[in-house]
């Protein structure tokens, strides 16, 4: 019984998947920062990093709100479908 209880309380696929991040987030800066670039290469080079991961999470929202407006479209259309095949 014992067993059974440290087996369920192991990592959640979030909780994975957020570690996965976080090492592979360290291991670039690790690589970036040993890269042998110049300070001025490196600095708009990390900009264009910057300015490309801020063009993604400002365009998340909407990308997510027409995700989610598509779904419940998909999702009324296939219920009145069903409730028309069952009347």
């Amino acid at each position: 019984m014992r067993e059974r209880e440290v087996i369920q309380q192991g990592f959640t696929g979030g909780q994975v998947l957020l570690a996965l991040l976080g090492g592979v987030a360290a291991g670039a800066a690790i690589m970036y920062l040993n890269a042998p670039r110049s300070g001025v290469q490196s600095r708009a080079r990390l900009q264009s990093v910057v300015d490309a991961a801020r063009d993604k999470v400002t365009n998340a929202p909407h990308a997510l709100r027409e995700a989610a407006e598509a779904a419940q479209k998909a999702f009324t259309e296939t219920l009145v479908e069903e409730l028309e095949k069952s009347a």
